[in-house]
């Protein structure tokens, strides 16, 4: 590995994590209409649900899988477990509590294996109420890791 590739892979995974936010968030605009009760939603409405599941469940991947991890190499830390990734996160001042990030990633495992179609609305609520804090969390990953680029 030459010295500069745990940079690369970071600027490459800040890259795709940014696409995924603006996916994210165009997903996030489209739900502006949806009635309250999601199971009134038209096909339409409920194919902008999916999208902005699919999207939210991509971000979170990217951040912790990919950015999060990346970071640590560029850092020189040990890989370690998802724990080891969040607890990072909190030490560094990205999240106020690591759990914040364990619960994203199980809502998104939820979401990847379509566990949630059962508890759509339960899955929707949480990934609208988590929107501004994941968009928080990303922002403050990427200006730290400018600092360090």
């Amino acid at each position: 590995m030459s010295p500069n590739q745990p940079r690369d892979f970071l600027a490459q995974g800040l890259a795709e994590l940014a696409q995924a936010r603006r996916h994210l968030d165009y997903s996030f605009q489209q739900l502006a209409a949806l009635p309250a009760n999601v199971e009134a939603a038209t096909e339409s409405q409920l194919e902008s649900v999916e999208a902005f599941f699919s999207r939210f469940a991509r971000t979170v991947d990217l951040l912790l899988n990919k950015v999060l991890r990346s970071l640590d190499r560029a850092e020189m830390l040990p890989q370690g477990t998802l724990l080891d990734v969040a607890n990072r996160a909190e030490k560094r001042g990205f999240v106020t509590c690591a759990a914040d990030l364990r619960e994203m990633k199980d809502m998104r495992n939820i979401i990847a294996h379509d566990y949630a179609g059962a508890k759509t609305s339960e899955a929707l609520g949480y990934c609208l109420e988590q929107k501004p804090l994941l968009d928080a969390i990303c922002e403050r990953v990427v200006a730290y890791a400018q600092r360090i680029q």
